[in-house]
């Protein structure tokens, strides 16, 4: 029987590096294998026909040849661009900060087949929200709740991001005594994995006010589609970002790049806007 020699497989592109004159080594997100890295042959010269479909945040159908070290990119098709995504520097941040995500807690050819297909739901959903707001940098953020929509993306991507690899974060039962936690100020821990019961969280947490434990509960349970695009003020989101930013950190026991980048477009954007008065105001 002979070898297989080659295969196929659907990708969302991670991250490249160049590699001598004219290569690249790539970083896939696949169904089947996992994170992989592949060696792209000639992709940075001007005549490649690869070059377009394996831009940053592709979905792209690719043949692979075996090879020796890394496995070599012979074909390659574009599915899905997220061209809109791409016309809004912030979007294609998000769309970065989700990529990087990814490649620092997927270990190589370890399958995630449900990394894969939260990421590429998050990227249409990317890629909507700024279809809904042409030319991104222009709108009036003070009157417009996409830019809540966005940040709320980002947590629910990191909560599930986290249950996929095995770090799910307690929001619903004290994560040291697993007491039911009841709508009331209690506490947050990173180093115990989530929430804690006014009782535990005198000794080891700061405080988690009611409307945030609301809010990642329901990012916890829902369906992405199901999630309320509420308005949130200022501080109940960057309250919710640092309680992820906690838990990632402690898990990965560093800062991530995108994170400074982020909070600079977030700033010169103005999207920490006090938002308009809404029924759906938590």
């Amino acid at each position: 029987m002979r070898q297989q020699r080659s295969y196929s497989t659907r990708a969302i592109i991670l991250k490249r590096i160049n590699l001598g004159e004219a290569d690249r080594i790539v970083t896939l997100l696949t169904p089947t294998h996992g994170k992989i890295q592949v060696v792209a042959k000639g992709v940075r010269r001007p005549t490649s026909k690869l070059a377009g479909h394996l831009e940053l945040l592709c979905h792209s159908q690719l043949q692979l040849a075996l090879g020796r070290d890394l496995d070599i990119v012979t074909q390659a098709e574009g599915r899905e661009s997220f061209l809109d995504l791409r016309m809004s520097q912030w979007h294609m941040t998000c769309g970065f900060y989700l990529a990087e995500l990814v490649d620092r807690f997927l270990e190589e050819q370890t399958q995630h087949s449900g990394v894969y297909f939260l990421m590429l739901e998050m990227l249409r959903a990317l890629d909507a929200d700024a279809a809904r707001s042409p030319q991104g940098e222009s709108i009036d953020q003070a009157n417009d709740p996409l830019h809540t929509l966005s940040q709320l993306l980002l947590r629910y991507f990191e909560i599930h991001l986290l249950s996929q690899v095995g770090y799910e974060p307690a929001f619903r039962a004290c994560a040291h005594c697993a007491a039911e936690l009841r709508p009331e100020p209690n506490g947050f821990s990173p180093s115990l994995g989530g929430a804690l019961c006014p009782r535990c969280s005198r000794f080891w947490s700061r405080p988690l006010s009611v409307k945030a434990l609301h809010v990642l509960r329901v990012l916890q349970r829902s369906e992405w589609q199901a999630v309320p695009h509420w308005r949130l003020s200022a501080s109940l989101l960057l309250e919710i970002e640092r309680v992820m930013h906690d838990l990632l950190r402690f898990h990965l026991e560093r800062d991530l790049k995108t994170w400074s980048f982020l909070e600079m477009l977030r700033l010169e954007r103005n999207l920490d806007s006090p938002a308009l008065p809404s029924a759906q105001n938590l």
